[in-house]
């Protein structure tokens, strides 16, 4: 039950993140169509990835190893589109640039850095998120009566049988002799 809570608040917030992403790449791709700046095509291809597949993975039964896999690209996509609007804001303005301009190249600037903080606090969070679903894979105990836990305990239990040994005797004893 906790797992379907957090789940949700960590796909609704990152869904959120990416609809401010998108609107502000999009904007960034609008006023400069014909030599636009590659980290705003980047930001767009990756935050539509996200509203159009989060939804999905919010509301289908829990797969939590194909689901840590997705999770797992698109932490992957997040991380490369901060990184490429680090890259661009470095190469054009230089550190503290954006309290130096007035008008609009400020407003530019200060989209740039909205699109790569974003983009970072959605890589952080998918990464802590993935992290989290498979410990909680690895860790969680599996329900006693499933019949593939039956089957591998009475295929066990035959060749201990056949073995000599009974269910009771520890390893490193000696079969029992009969």
């Amino acid at each position: 039950m906790i797992l379907k809570i957090v789940r949700w608040c960590i796909l609704t917030f990152t869904f959120m993140f990416a609809i401010v992403v998108l609107g502000i790449s999009g904007h960034l791709l609008a006023i400069r169509p014909t030599d636009y700046w590659r980290f705003a095509a980047l930001a767009v291809a990756v935050s539509s990835l996200t509203i159009l597949t989060f939804p999905v993975i919010n509301i289908s039964p829990e797969r939590i190893l194909g689901e840590a896999g997705w999770i797992t690209i698109m932490w992957i996509l997040w991380l490369s589109t901060g990184a490429n609007a680090t890259r661009a804001a470095r190469a054009h303005f230089f550190a503290g640039a954006c309290n130096s301009f007035s008008g609009y190249p400020n407003k530019i600037c200060n989209e740039f850095k909205v699109v790569e903080a974003f983009a970072y606090i959605n890589f952080i969070i998918l990464l802590c998120y993935m992290i989290g679903l498979v410990v909680y894979e690895f860790t969680r105990e599996e329900p006693q009566g499933t019949t593939e836990t039956r089957q591998v305990k009475s295929q066990v239990q035959q060749r201990l049988a056949t073995s000599g040994y009974t269910t009771n005797d520890t390893l490193g004893q000696q079969p029992s002799q009969a």
